[in-house]
């Protein structure tokens, strides 16, 4: 049983695709449409905006491979509830200013873009915040569930550190590394902690700005040294694919292992 659902009024669906369009312009030095794409992210996703608590409601579905199919119930009964307490037409008017602003200064093919859960968000939001009779409801109800129970490869949240957790954590981290991290590496590593101030947007630009400069060294590389250039394609087969990856600490760690590799080539180790 197939119910119509607009990407556009899904919360989800528009927040990924604004993170999908950061992350290609930091990927393609693309410095003003990154810019435009994060100020985007900042003024209606950041905490207490009305969008930002609709995304959390999204986010409550994540992470339920494991939950016994009661809990999961409860949680959509749960969902449903929150989703109804939110102001209707204001979440309305607030998507149709996001959905001007990325028609006018991303350009209408932004939503063509790739979303790796869509299957899901489509059926959370059917689920959740579409009225629909009993018997589409159960329906829809029960595909959400099959899709939540499915395996799938997990990934590493952001970490959430407070205040003091994270000035120590910053202190052992510079005694230990601060001979051994290089400026890039350093700077990777201190977004990724403190990424829980912003959910992770700071971090996600810088990241996708060093993976592009990684991948200019290393095709400089490629083509310097003929030896190696069979190694090093490889390496650039992983970067080109670092786009449709969650960022989470596995990819963190290898992109400072690739700027290792890169400041080895440079210093002519």
């Amino acid at each position: 049983m197939k119910l119509k659902h607009n990407k556009k009024r899904n919360t989800a669906f528009v927040y990924e695709i604004l993170i999908n369009e950061m992350s290609k312009a930091s990927m393609h030095s693309l410095q003003e449409r990154r810019d435009t794409a994060l100020k985007i992210l900042k003024t209606y996703f950041s905490k207490n905006c009305l969008l930002r608590e609709e995304l959390e409601i999204y986010r409550s579905f994540e992470g339920l491979e494991d939950v016994e199919e009661p809990t999961l119930e409860k949680i959509i009964l749960e969902a449903r509830g929150h989703a109804a307490s939110l102001d209707k037409e204001e979440v309305y008017r607030q998507q149709s200013k996001v959905i001007n602003l990325i028609n006018k200064t991303l350009g209408p093919e932004s939503w063509d873009g790739f979303v790796k859960d869509y299957k899901k968000l489509a059926t959370v939001n059917q689920t959740v915040f579409t009225k629909s009779n009993p018997k589409k409801q159960v329906f829809v109800e029960q595909k959400l569930i099959k899709l939540l129970i499915e395996k799938k490869q997990k990934s590493e949240p952001f970490p959430t550190i407070n205040k003091l957790a994270l000035k120590t954590f910053l202190e052992k981290f510079n005694q230990q590394y601060s001979e051994t991290l290089n400026e890039n590496q350093k700077s990777l590593l201190g977004k990724y902690v403190t990424s829980y101030k912003d959910d992770g947007l700071e971090l996600k630009a810088y990241l996708y700005q060093e993976i592009d400069r990684l991948k200019e060294s290393l095709e400089v590389f490629t083509q310097e040294d003929a030896g190696m250039s069979p190694k090093l394609q490889l390496v650039l087969e992983k970067i080109n694919d670092y786009q449709n990856r969650n960022v989470d600490k596995k990819l963190i760690t290898e992109v400072i292992k690739i700027q290792s590799l890169v400041g080895e080539l440079q210093n002519g180790d």
